[in-house]
């Protein structure tokens, strides 16, 4: 499992990681305050809102891009963040010049692990603790797929999507099993242009709004341009609730609604 950040405070039930079942524990709630002009920016800028969830971080040091939002109409959102994990599977090659989007997926728990036979994702017995694991079973001629975790993530105005979104890929090699660990109590939230949901970014992009959490310096990518802002780790509280608003200043989030 991720290694625990001690700045963020979470409920004692998910000290072991952000999605585990055994607590059974209530959807995440992140509320989103944008006034008018930081509406009025982001609309003006084409820019929308990325939420991310870093950890595990994807295979060759990405991050996949969990969700994209539009702004809102009024002058606040609410995300909502389902602790329940599927595991998913893709075609494609993790890669950095490329957003992909979920073939299959399937609803799992953590420690044990799971199989996919080129159509189906299926229950494989007992895995590894704190770890979701998933083996090729592949058919005649197949090729590498892409494997990960998926979560619900959406805007509560809008309602669940039918399928989960991705929050990080590796490579499944046909006959192989990839286990992952479960994602550690982090989420980012940024905003950016050109930047769909299952875009894969190389972490060397990603600035924090504190300089002491930035990756190294960003690094050139084989695709269209894009553009990101410093991104904001945001910790969730006993109720697993959290708030920031977008501080046009400083062209990021930042906790706590506005000051009156």
């Amino acid at each position: 499992m991720g290694e625990y950040r001690p700045y963020v405070l979470l409920c004692a039930c998910w000290i072991t990681g952000l999605l585990t079942q055994v607590c059974h524990a209530a959807p995440l709630r992140l509320t989103l305050y944008l006034n008018i002009e930081a509406r009025q920016f982001l609309n003006a800028t084409n820019q929308s809102i990325v939420i991310v969830v870093p950890d595990p971080s994807s295979e060759g040091d990405n991050s996949v891009v969990a969700i994209n939002l539009p702004p809102p109409i009024t002058d606040s959102m609410v995300v909502v963040i389902e602790p329940e994990t599927s595991i998913y599977v893709a075609h494609g090659v993790v890669s950095s010049a490329q957003a992909f989007k979920i073939g299959v997926s399937s609803p799992v728990l953590y420690g044990n692990a799971y199989s996919f036979n080129g159509y189906k994702i299926n229950g494989n017995g007992k895995g590894k603790d704190g770890s979701v694991g998933i083996y090729y079973d592949a058919p005649p001629n197949a090729k590498p797929l892409i494997t990960g975790q998926a979560l619900f993530i959406y805007d509560s105005d809008t309602g669940k999507p039918a399928s989960p979104s991705p929050i990080n890929g590796f490579t499944l090699n046909p006959f192989q099993s990839r286990y992952i660990s479960q994602p550690a109590a982090v989420i980012w939230a940024l905003i950016g242009s050109n930047i769909s949901s299952g875009s894969v970014l190389p972490n060397s992009v990603l600035k924090s709004v504190s300089p002491y959490l930035s990756y190294a310096n960003a690094s050139t990518l084989g695709r269209s341009s894009f553009q990101i802002s410093r991104y904001l780790e945001v910790p969730f509280n006993e109720q697993n609730q959290a708030s920031i608003h977008f501080d046009l200043s400083l062209n990021a989030f930042e906790y706590g609604p506005y000051l009156k």
